[in-house]
């Protein structure tokens, strides 16, 4: 409780209040904001009193501490106290309506919060909006509470009678510049009811600081509007007035990259849409002018709520995707959504492997000639083969002269033992049983859908009964000659329902060796030698990695010790932790390889070097197969290279980091207890590799025992510090 109400927790509240306005949690964004509301102190005081007063009632009333900090409470706050303070003059009864209002904010906030999160969606500027519309109706009931006489302004834009405060926000309104960049400007900064060319160009500098994605789609949604107002022959200054140009510059960060991953059909639905947003934005207008009430922000509210709406109600997503872990950074979310692309694609799949030990040639395989035709098209045929591809020795008349005949078959999976077939005779070699077509067969349910089927199997050779649980590898049987089997084979299918024969399914294997090259998440090919990879204990034991652990290491040339801890986080997920740092990093470990999934937190940290060192890491011994993966890029290049590759990222990467690990030293492959993996890490542009990381990490059976790390001049060495 007292880290909640600590310094540093009351001034995020405070400053994410004012950079959540353009979606982001940018501190020094914030400062910026905050700042430029200060051009006019009346509205400066009011807009942080008003985030304090509601961000203070939401945390004694009890609401989520974590969506305070974040500003989620508070940002409407802001919008609310500085309009109040621009619409009405100051007084005795103005401070009593301000608290009254602000605790109306409140619960206005938490309804439509809860309203709208029930169907997944933001409630943006709604309970500002309806605060807002609700005093100042009842404001014409209430002699005490006088509004604001406005400014007038000379055909210089400064006001005819300035204060310093007054001079200083307008001191650039006169500067020649196009148009559109003046107006644009002025918009960014009446967004806080100041309309100024400094401000909105102090705001401009903190949105393209705080996002590259972000400034330019605010700059093409902007500019795309001051267009079409131009082909329709609206007032473009109007931009710059009541929020209204606002609408677009939100329209477009939502949109194009803040709940939708930013790519080119994000970019130009958040164009597309402007000419509808306009219509709505006039609309709205019009429609509260009897009231003499301005609907600020109310239009890109509506439309990006139905818009998101409608996005939810589609079956299969395409082109346009929404995000679904927020990072309040558009460059993050590109960056790990490609990452998780091109190593994850495949992820929700079941990881199926080869149901059987050792090597296996695919005699058939999908879309074969012979029987995987038509709905059992995508099946495997399994025999073993010699070096000669044999499947027999001589003189191959006898069921026992096959290779592959009477050899265990493992479960591909784990589940439950759905059916079992255990009638039918092997079949003389050149016969076949065409009445019983699959032979004896074992049905596996592996749950969410999805069965494997495993047929031609000997008789009264199971080793499961209908019902069991049995874990990948378990074994279940041996292979035989039954049904439509001329000689000893498996076959082997995926399917979507438990029926004896069903329609194949397509479905690839988590795993495999093919010859000396790993194969992850393919179908094998046919006449392809293929095996499961065989997991080294030594290398198991060094990555269980369990919830309570913890990493003790010694950097050996400065004596510092370095520490992590593994927990595990609501979705189950793994991750190391280093309090030092405040850095995290997810990991999975299913038993053939080991490699982290994300990382949050300080690059200069240990653990960034751990997690860069371990990226991926495949737990068995071969030494002839060199492991490929991909970074995010954020995580390695360099900040300015980062900064021009933000701005055309939603289009086409210039720049890659990559990984590698190959096993280079083992003292025996059968039982080892000594091991050196080496890693490299390397970033590359226009296929040109600008940056090496090294790694050397050293297995023994205390686990991850030595770890020496390579960047440029920079060596460091870890010794295992248990």
């Amino acid at each position: 409780m007292k880290k909640e109400i600590s310094a540093s927790y009351l001034v995020d509240t405070l400053l994410h209040s004012y950079s959540q306005i353009f979606f982001s949690l940018n501190k020094r964004f914030a400062a910026l904001i905050l700042l430029v509301t200060f051009f006019d102190p009346k509205l400066g005081f009011f807009g942080m009193a008003a985030v304090a007063l509601v961000n203070s009632l939401a945390y004694v009333f009890g609401f989520d501490r974590k969506e305070i900090r974040e500003g989620i409470f508070g940002f409407n706050a802001l919008l609310f106290g500085l309009a109040l303070a621009y619409k009405f003059e100051v007084n005795t009864a103005f401070i009593a309506l301000f608290i009254i209002a602000n605790i109306c904010l409140l619960v206005m906030t938490a309804v439509f919060k809860g309203t709208l999160g029930k169907v997944h969606l933001p409630f943006l500027s709604f309970p500002f909006f309806v605060s807002y519309g609700l005093v100042f109706l009842a404001s014409a009931e209430l002699k005490n509470i006088h509004v604001n006489v406005p400014l007038s302004y000379t055909e210089s834009g400064m006001p005819t009678v300035a204060n310093f405060f007054q001079s200083l926000t307008h001191s650039l309104d006169a500067v020649p510049m196009p148009v559109l960049l003046q107006v644009f400007f002025k918009t960014l900064s009446a967004t806080f009811f100041i309309p100024s060319v400094l401000g909105g160009l102090l705001i401009a500098i903190g949105l393209l600081y705080f996002s590259r994605i972000a400034f330019s789609l605010a700059a093409l949604g902007f500019s795309f509007a001051f267009f079409v107002y131009q082909v329709f022959g609206a007032d473009i200054f109007q931009l710059s007035q009541n929020m209204v140009g606002s609408n677009y510059i939100f329209f477009a960060i939502a949109i194009g990259g803040f709940y939708l991953i930013p790519n080119k059909y994000s970019y130009g639905m958040s164009l597309v849409l402007v000419p509808v947003l306009m219509l709505l934005q006039i609309a709205f207008d019009k429609l509260f002018i009897g009231f003499q009430l301005k609907t600020f922000t109310l239009a890109f509210s509506i439309l990006t709520t139905i818009f998101l709406y409608a996005l939810h109600q589609r079956w299969l997503p395409r082109f346009l995707h929404l995000v679904t872990i927020q990072y309040y950074s558009a460059e993050k979310t590109v960056y790990k959504y490609l990452n998780a692309i091109s190593r994850f694609n495949q992820a929700h799949l079941k990881k199926i492997a080869l149901p059987f030990w050792g090597q296996w040639q695919v005699s058939q395989g999908y879309d074969g000639t012979i029987t995987h035709l038509g709905d059992w098209s995508k099946a495997l045929d399994f025999v073993v083969v010699d070096e000669k591809e044999k499947t027999y020795k001589e003189p191959g008349l006898h069921l026992q002269d096959f290779y592959c005949y009477n050899k265990p078959v493992l479960a591909p999976a784990d589940g439950y033992v759905f059916a079992i077939v255990n009638h039918i005779d092997d079949n003389n070699i050149g016969n076949v049983d065409t009445e019983r077509n699959w032979g004896n067969t074992i049905i596996l349910n592996h749950l969410d859908g999805l069965y494997s089927q495993i047929s031609h199997l000997k008789r009264d050779s199971f080793k499961v009964a209908v019902g069991d649980f049995v874990t990948k590898g378990t074994l279940l049987a041996t292979c035989g000659n039954s049904g439509r089997s001329p000689e000893p084979h498996l076959h082997f299918q995926m399917q979507n329902s438990p029926k004896l024969g069903e329609k194949t399914l397509e479905y690839p294997l988590a795993y495999f060796m093919e010859k000396e090259e790993l194969k992850i998440f393919e179908v094998p090919k046919e006449k392809s030698v293929i095996s499961n990879v065989e997991p080294s204990q030594l290398l198991v034991n060094a990555f269980d990695w369990a919830p309570g652990k913890k990493l003790r290491y010694i950097k050996k040339d400065k004596l510092q010790e370095v520490e992590f801890e593994i927990f595990t986080d609501a979705w189950n997920r793994l991750y190391l932790f280093e309090e030092k740092w405040n850095s995290y990093a997810y990991f999975v470990n299913d038993g053939t390889r080991f490699y982290f999934t994300d990382f949050e937190g300080d690059r200069k940290s240990n653990l960034f070097q751990l997690y860069m060192s371990c990226y991926s890491v495949l737990l068995g011994a071969y030494p002839k197969i060199t492991l490929h993966d991909q970074l995010p890029l954020f995580h390695f290049n360099s900040p300015a290279l980062i900064w021009l590759q933000d701005f055309v990222a939603p289009f086409y990467m210039f720049t890659k980091a990559q990984f590698s690990s190959q096993l280079v030293e083992v003292d025996q492959l059968m039982a080892p207890q000594h091991m050196r993996i080496n890693a490299k890490v390397k970033a590359s542009l226009l296929n040109r590799t600008f940056k090496i990381n090294t790694f050397s990490l050293v297995i023994n059976p205390n686990g991850l025992a030595e770890l020496v790390i390579q960047s440029g001049k920079r060596k460091e060495h870890w010794l295992c510090a248990e």
